[in-house]
């Protein structure tokens, strides 16, 4: 598989590294559960969507694009922004 450093569609295949929100909240380790438990999208649970380190990523196919659990108690989670990819003919 191709690894992508921009956005196709909803961005599911994305691999890049970016790891902070639209809005500059860093983004919490995947496998991690502090400062936010989360039970279903961690590594073991998604081990083909890519959820490395705590860069952004889309492992539930969210319409709206990739996104994170972030380090700020109090936010849960956000979206990140990832340039489109742009394809040439």
């Amino acid at each position: 598989m191709q690894l992508l450093y921009c956005i196709n569609g909803d961005g599911k295949d994305y691999r890049g590294t970016v790891a902070k929100t639209a809005r500059g909240r860093t983004c919490q380790e995947w496998s991690s559960q502090k400062p936010h438990s989360h039970r279903y999208f961690t590594p073991m649970t998604h081990p083909r969507a890519g959820l490395d380190k705590n860069y952004c990523r889309n492992p539930d196919g969210d319409v709206n694009g990739v996104w994170c659990f972030t380090t700020d108690p109090e936010k849960k989670w956000e979206y990140c922004e990832i340039p489109r990819c742009c394809n040439y003919p």
